[in-house]
């Protein structure tokens, strides 16, 4: 049935939809322009106002820099020249910009030839001085004298300016006069020196040193007991430029900033950048000035920027373009959709040709459908075939309904019959593990654990070793998650694995066992050396010594009896080094914490290594076999630092933590490298592994602290340790 196109009049709805737009991009223009000329000013102020407070707070650390300064003569009292520079010379250093750091002491006029007599003794040219024509003079008679006494450094703009009269310059008096008064630091206004030569705009803070133990509750009080003042000059332009450069906040385009010292007539420029701050009358010009006192003195800051509507609004433009064009755009869109309703009769016929021809394709796509399953079926043979070969089920689980599906040799792992359907009846089970088998469902959903070994019942009472491995599957609802996992029959593998590790019990039995033998062996060899070798060679030395008395001055048996008795006595150290290597003595007599410090003495006399040891006292007595074992163990780390560590000191610790005997041996040398420490001939390394697990306890090596060789031992007080005890 052929229908007429309904008539759509589209040109009047354009036409309506353009206006409107149009009216709205206005609008929309007119408040995006405010907010970034609002936005534009928040950022000028707060980049105005974090210059300020930056140059506010370098001046309040100017301040408490002669606070320190001060600070040092009030605690200490009187302090030498070299004390002086010891503690400001850093000052210095660090703060390049502080032209001068002194300390001026206040003379009377009566007390200047005393005063005078006593610095010439540490400065024989010293005298209190003025300068005339940029050269020092006798300074005239005046009621006092404001000198400096040590000065960092030792010169002022190329002059000489220990003993120079401070006063003399009329700036410098009403700041002196401030700090007297109110005991706070007190700047002078910016200056330049009379009668110093050419100098840059600076100014000086001073702070007032008063006398210890005297009022200050009063000016005239205050005036009493001043006896001196630390001064800190600065080039004014220096010193804001330098605040400015570390906080990164140096001159940038369009922003002027101008700082000013005094109030009234005599405020002063210190320092500007930019052009004239005074002079610009721009109407496009954002302004920001604070005031604040430092130092007694008033200080302002002006910045100044330009208007950002100099280089007009970006954003509120393309907000009216963008406008423009999604108006326009609207509009055509409304004038097509008329269009559209023609060619909608069109669309059906096409679609209801595809839908023909996608029927054609679903019934290829069915015949190779059908081919797949088949390829499915072999696949699921081969995989049932594959796993009960490896012992290995899979199973999974609908998180939502709890359902579970089994493979057939998962059911046979746990000693069931297949379901037809394949999900198990878990009631069948035995009770424990049923309850292990939900415990390690919950624990995979919780994500505590994926994998986990366990022994299971069957029902018909055998046991068999399985391990789980599980995962959540990821990226789906958690309403249809489900749970995919494997079951291995380890059981076998089980069997051999207590096989092995009853085996290597035994061998560690066996080689404790030969310790002893070999141990007590040694213990043997060394009584019967020392009993029967040590007694004929002492006896030898004997008949020597005899002989040679009887012999006296003889020219030619004396020489040789002394040669035989130094023989006797060599042959008499090295029994006892031989003895001492076998089994030492000291280790039988007094017990294994002497004889590690007596091993440790015997290498640091054969290599010069330092040796440090720290045992607690009261440590647990250890028994003949138990202690001979720790005795070796600490005597080959000694030996491997003396063969091969390169080392200067060795640090010995054994302490007691808890129920644990830790020895520790450190040393500072080159430390052994990883590849060695698996390498499978180190035997010694070996051997000491071996004692410590048999002694039940670990033994680690690796790098210490200093980048040496750490060997720590870990012994648990265990029923084991008090067998050997």
């Amino acid at each position: 049935m052929h229908r007429q196109p309904f008539p759509f009049p589209s040109l009047l709805p354009a036409l309506l939809c353009l206006i409107l737009g149009l009216l709205a991009t206005a609008a929309l223009y007119t408040w995006t322009r405010d907010q970034e000329l609002a936005m534009e000013q928040l950022i000028f102020d707060r980049r105005a106002s974090f210059r300020i407070q930056t140059v506010r707070q370098g001046l309040e650390e100017v301040v408490e820099t002669i606070e320190d300064v001060s600070r040092v003569f009030a605690t200490f009292g009187p302090i030498s020249q070299a004390q002086f520079h010891a503690f400001v010379g850093p000052l210095a250093q660090a703060q390049p910009y502080f032209n001068s750091i002194s300390f001026l002491r206040l003379v009377p006029h009566a007390e200047r030839a005393a005063y005078e007599a006593r610095m010439r003794a540490g400065n024989p040219s010293f005298e209190i001085s003025d300068l005339q024509d940029g050269k020092p003079v006798r300074a005239a008679d005046r009621d006092n004298y404001l000198v400096v006494e040590y000065l960092e450094p030792g010169t002022l703009n190329g002059l000489a300016g220990i003993g120079f009269d401070v006063l003399m310059e009329p700036s410098i008096r009403s700041a002196v006069q401030r700090a007297t008064e109110t005991g706070e630091a007190s700047a002078t206004a910016v200056f330049r020196y009379l009668f110093v030569p050419p100098s840059p705009p600076r100014l000086i803070v001073f702070k007032a040193i008063y006398r210890e133990g005297m009022p200050l509750d009063t000016p005239e009080a205050r005036h009493a007991a001043v006896y001196g003042y630390s001064g800190l000059g600065m080039p004014t332009g220096k010193l804001i430029e330098n605040i400015l450069d570390e906080s990164g906040l140096g001159p940038i385009n369009g922003m002027d900033m101008a700082v000013y010292v005094g109030q009234g007539r005599t405020e002063a420029l210190a320092f500007q950048y930019g052009e004239g701050q005074r002079d610009r009358r721009d109407a496009g010009l954002r302004t920001s000035s604070q005031s604040f006192p430092i130092g007694g003195v008033s200080w302002r800051v002006d910045v100044r920027g330009t208007d950002i509507r100099s280089g007009g609004q970006v954003g509120s433009w393309l907000v009216a373009l963008f406008g423009v064009i999604i108006s326009v755009m609207a509009a055509i869109y409304l004038r097509a959709l008329g269009s559209r309703t023609r060619h909608i009769h069109q669309l059906v016929e096409e679609r209801t040709a595809a839908l023909h021809a996608a029927n054609i394709q679903m019934s290829l796509d069915i015949a190779a459908r059908e081919r797949v399953e088949g390829v499915l079926r072999r696949t699921e043979r081969s995989l049932k075939n594959a796993q009960r070969i490896a012992h290995v089920g899979s199973w999974e689980m609908d998180v939502a309904n709890g359902w579970q599906h089994w493979s057939d040799e998962c059911f046979r792992i746990f000693g069931m019959e297949p379901e037809v359907d394949n999900m198990p009846v878990l009631s069948r089970l035995p009770g424990k593990t049923r309850a292990m088998w939900r415990s390690f469902l919950a624990d995979v959903l919780d994500h505590a654990c994926d994998t986990c070994e366990m022994a299971i019942t069957r029902p018909d009472g055998t046991v068999r070793h399985v391990m789980l491995h599980a995962e959540v599957t990821e990226g789906q609802p958690a309403a249809s998650r489900t749970i995919v996992g494997t079951v291995l029959d380890i059981s076998e593998f089980k069997q051999v694995e207590t096989e092995l590790r009853r085996s290597q019990k035994s061998l560690r039995e066996l080689g404790g066992h030969q310790e002893r033998i070999k141990e007590n062996e040694r213990q043997r060899i060394a009584r019967e050396i020392h009993d029967e070798l040590g007694g004929v060679l002492t006896g030898i030395k004997a008949y020597v010594s005899v002989a040679s008395s009887r012999v006296g001055n003889d020219t030619q048996a004396a020489p040789l009896l002394a040669e035989a008795m130094a023989q006797a006595d060599s042959a008499l150290d090295t029994v006892r080094r031989v003895i001492a290597d076998l089994r030492p003595s000291v280790l039988d007599q007094l017990g294994v914490w002497e004889a590690i410090e007596w091993q440790a003495s015997q290498l640091e006399a054969q290599t010069g290594v330092h040796c440090q040891c720290v045992i607690e006292p009261d440590l647990p007595v250890i028994g003949a076999d138990g202690g001979a074992m720790l005795f070796r163990i600490a005597q080959e780390a000694l030996t491997n630092v003396a063969r091969h560590a390169q080392a200067t000191v060795v640090t010995i610790t054994v302490r007691l933590d808890q129920q644990q005997l830790l020895l520790d041996i450190e040393d500072d040398g080159k430390g052994i490298p990883a590849e060695q420490l698996l390498a499978p001939e180190s035997w010694g390394l070996r051997g000491m592994q071996e004692r410590a697990l048999y002694l039940g306890g670990t033994l680690n090596v690796g790098r210490g602290v200093r980048q040496g060789t750490l060997v720590s031992l870990r012994l648990p007080l265990s029923v084991k340790m008090a067998a050997l005890n």
